[in-house]
């Protein structure tokens, strides 16, 4: 087969040199067309320049190299997805504008971690010019956070507590996150009006770039200089759950230089928004506040079951407190063996003590007494105290959210250690009867009307003054049962041939413990009382609730006693046209049980909390109600009764010293 023939070239130099092919078509050219190119071939060339120059100065710098074009899962090795945004933000964040120089952005993320020396570069400009005064309260609290979750969270509880006016309150920001304050601000709608806190950043220069370590060392670092310059009196956080890692290891090593109190907050700040009613003297002893349960059981209480499981349902924010149940000799078969294999607990689990009793023959009153008050005393009086439940109460959730808040506010506030003196415990049941000897229906006082310029009484919680004790479910603070302990072991010393202890005075109605006779005679002699709270059935559910289908007597009454006990004599009818009481006491409706896991709807009922005491109503033991003066008055004649009586007191006596021993002479 002939080759194809190529097509003849212009040019001779591109063209084949082939004199038998080309032969016919040489041309002679002179020398100098060769010098000089053509026209078309000077164009060409210089559009060929300016493609490949306007190629390469406008070439794009941001396309993916070609294997990640073509291959995605390149892509995705090479680039991991960015994390999620934090679930709290609402909006886009908005970033500093006034970045200072030292906050240098991370652009590589294989730099090596920055662990220099630490500066706080703004953390000055919200300082005080000196540093607090040690010798004087600084009723500071500080809220800190590292985390945007948590900042979010707490931002709610620090501001309504600024509000308050009770503490001034400080929120100092930690954490790698370069939001501004006024961006934390706006995020979640907040103004320095309704906010009035102040806020610190400390967060350390070369923010981005710095190591875990650094930033772990950048915490004590920042909150002792809060310390040294504001004093705060109490760290709030959030819990460790909720925080950085290298924020929670720094609080504890400042908490443990600083020997200041850290309450990591035990759940989401909503539902503890009671806290901003508390001050900081109270705050301080957060974490310090014991309560030991104590049930004393009958032989065949199953209602027993159905209070531990209540009591094991409740949130104790974070401080189980423990169980003590006093049994008899004699037990019931069933009972036991439900006790001996509690199976379902999880906060009670391991905090249950079991004691029981073993001589067989049944107590009189004064051997019960003595048993019931020997059952607890206090480690530390101040801080622990005693919650006494009878087997036939059931317990809502929130119940100790109830009795913390009322701890905290009438004992251990700065208010409270003046106002508070005479307060002997916290009764969680509103009873519907008189608990003294004959007692009828019992209807609660109104809440005390006060200046409107003053503190809303009528907004607040309702509750009362009752110069009566409560043995159903009542917390006694530890202070006054040691108390208690010395004056029954004075008041036990009396010989009986002289007075019969077991029937002298006789109020407190046989359906309740004998101890209760001994306590009322403490509370009436030194004007103590009883905080009790009369929303119940009324404008909220009860946070207890007494059962009486399985109800027993107390062992040194149940040969006399039943449920309908107490008869009154049968009265001769004279006038028909007068009304008639019940020949037996009245039982106690149920109350219905709050769902509720925290006290929050209550406190939203009532906006201003807890009242103080000033504005309370004061009931005497008989369901009286009396001014102040008319109850010191009665507290001091029945005071002097009580020495002639039962205190061996005369004109030349002298009084022994001490708690409970003031009631009693030597001689």
């Amino acid at each position: 087969m002939a080759p194809a023939k190529m097509p003849l070239r212009a040019d001779e130099e591109l063209g084949k040199k082939d004199d038998d092919l080309h032969s016919n078509q040489v041309r002679f050219r002179p020398a100098q067309s060769r010098v000089y190119p053509r026209p078309r071939r000077i164009l060409i060339a210089v559009i060929a320049l300016v493609a490949l120059y306007q190629f390469f100065k406008h070439m794009p710098t941001d396309i993916a190299p070609a294997a990640e074009r073509y291959n995605p899962t390149i892509a995705r090795l090479r680039h991991p997805p960015p994390p999620p945004p934090p679930p709290p933000v609402q909006s886009p964040v908005v970033s500093k504008t006034d970045i200072s120089p030292h906050r240098v952005p991370q652009i590589n993320d294989k730099e090596e971690s920055f662990d220099g020396a630490i500066k706080f570069y703004e953390l000055a400009r919200s300082l005080p010019r000196s540093k607090q005064s040690e010798h004087k309260a600084s009723h500071a609290v500080l809220f800190a956070a590292s985390s945007l979750h948590s900042v979010s969270d707490m931002l709610p509880l620090a501001c309504q507590m600024a509000r308050k006016n009770l503490n001034h309150v400080h929120f100092v920001l930690f954490g790698k996150d370069e939001v501004s304050i006024d961006g934390f601000k706006i995020v979640n709608g907040i103004s320095d009006s309704e906010c009035p806190m102040t806020w610190h950043d400390s967060r350390p220069d070369h923010l981005a770039e710095s190591s875990d370590a650094r930033m772990e060392r950048a915490v004590p670092g920042g909150l002792g200089l809060i310390q040294a310059y504001v004093a705060p009196e109490v760290i709030i956080t959030q819990s460790k759950s909720w925080e950085d890692s290298f924020f929670w290891n720094g609080v504890n090593a400042h908490k443990q230089k600083a020997a200041i109190t850290h309450i990591a907050l035990p759940s989401a700040s909503r539902d503890i928004m009671w806290m901003s009613f508390i001050d900081s003297t109270a705050l301080k002893v957060w974490n310090d506040i014991r309560v030991d349960m104590v049930v004393h059981a009958s032989k065949s209480s199953g209602s027993l079951i159905r209070l531990i499981r209540s009591l094991d349902a409740a949130d104790y924010l974070g401080s189980t407190p423990s169980l003590t149940i006093e049994l008899p000799p004699s037990l019931d078969p069933n009972l036991r063996g439900v006790l001996q294999n509690l199976e379902g607990l999880s906060q009670l689990a391991g905090r249950i003590t079991l004691r029981r009793r073993i001589d067989p023959r049944y107590m009189d009153p004064a051997e019960s007494s003595i048993r019931t008050v020997e059952g607890f005393y206090p480690v530390n009086p101040r801080l622990c105290h005693l919650l006494m439940l009878s087997p036939q109460t059931e317990v809502a959730p929130s119940f100790y959210h109830y009795l913390k808040y009322n701890i905290l506010h009438y004992k251990q506030s700065a208010r409270a250690k003046h106002a508070s003196v005479d307060l002997m415990g916290i009764s969680l049941e509103l009873p519907s009867t008189k608990p003294t000897t004959g007692g009828g229906p019992f209807n609660p006082p109104s809440m005390l009307s006060v200046d409107d310029t003053k503190n809303h009484a009528l907004n607040s919680i309702p509750s009362f003054l009752w110069q009566a004790p409560n043995s159903n479910a009542a917390l006694f603070f530890g202070d006054k049962w040691t108390e208690f302990h010395s004056f029954l072991s004075s008041r036990l010393g009396v010989s009986e041939t002289k007075i019969n202890i077991a029937s002298q005075d006789k109020i407190m109605s046989r359906r309740y413990p004998a101890f209760m006779d001994y306590l009322v005679e403490l509370m009436r002699a030194k004007g103590y009382y009883m905080l009790y709270p009369s929303f119940p059935g009324h404008t909220a559910a009860s946070f207890v609730t007494v059962h009486h289908d399985l109800y027993h007597p107390p062992e040194e009454f149940a040969h006399e006693v039943s449920l309908n006990t107490d008869k009154r004599p049968i009265p001769e009818i004279h006038n028909p046209d007068e009304p008639l009481e019940p020949l037996v006491d009245y039982v106690s409706p149920e109350k219905p049980l709050t769902g509720a896991s925290t006290i929050m709807p209550l406190v939203d009922l009532f906006e201003s909390g807890l009242p103080d005491i000033e504005e309370l109503s004061l009931m005497s033991y008989d369901g009286e109600t009396l001014t102040p003066e008319t109850y010191l008055r009665q507290t001091r004649e029945y005071a002097d009764k009580f020495r002639l009586l039962y205190g061996h007191c005369t004109d030349d006596s002298i009084v022994t010293e001490g708690p409970g021993l003031d009631l009693f002479c030597l001689g």
